[in-house]
């Protein structure tokens, strides 16, 4: 297993599968809960609750690592175009969901993904998927990652 101590948003280091790139300010992270194929994470390294706490280096990053993200996921599933949502109602630590939107059905490791509500918010995923889901989508991502 690997361990990544400065992940501290996962302090038992429970997902440590999503993981794929520490930067400056924030940490790429394949989600558990699948919304859509691809959904990623954003999370900001420090502790922080709220997006007005960003110092003016951390929000420019954050647009840089957005299209970071989006380039290695458009190469690999060719989504649409992005929703991002910033909740942090269940984690409180800031974090953006990533969430790839297709108009039409993406095939990966022999299944068939449909985003049943293209076109409207996205639906939430409560269930994670199994982590070895996520360690594939995080090769295949990494693989196209600059």
């Amino acid at each position: 297993m690997k361990k990544y101590n400065f992940r501290i948003w996962d302090p038992e280091n429970k997902f440590y599968e999503g993981f794929i790139k520490k930067y400056k300010y924030w940490t790429f992270e394949i989600s558990y809960r699948q919304h859509t194929l691809g959904s990623f994470l954003i999370i900001l390294n420090r502790k922080a609750e709220r997006i007005s706490g960003l110092t003016k280096e951390e929000l420019a990053s954050l647009g840089e690592i957005m299209k970071i993200a989006e380039e290695a996921v458009d190469k690999t599933f060719k989504p649409d175009r992005y929703n991002y949502l910033q909740l942090g109602n269940g984690v409180k630590h800031l974090h953006f969901h990533g969430i790839p939107r297709y108009e039409t059905e993406r095939v990966f490791d022999n299944e068939k993904y449909i985003d049943k509500s293209f076109g409207l918010p996205p639906t939430w995923s409560y269930e994670n998927v199994p982590h070895e889901l996520v360690a594939k989508i995080n090769t295949a991502i990494s693989y196209n990652l600059n």
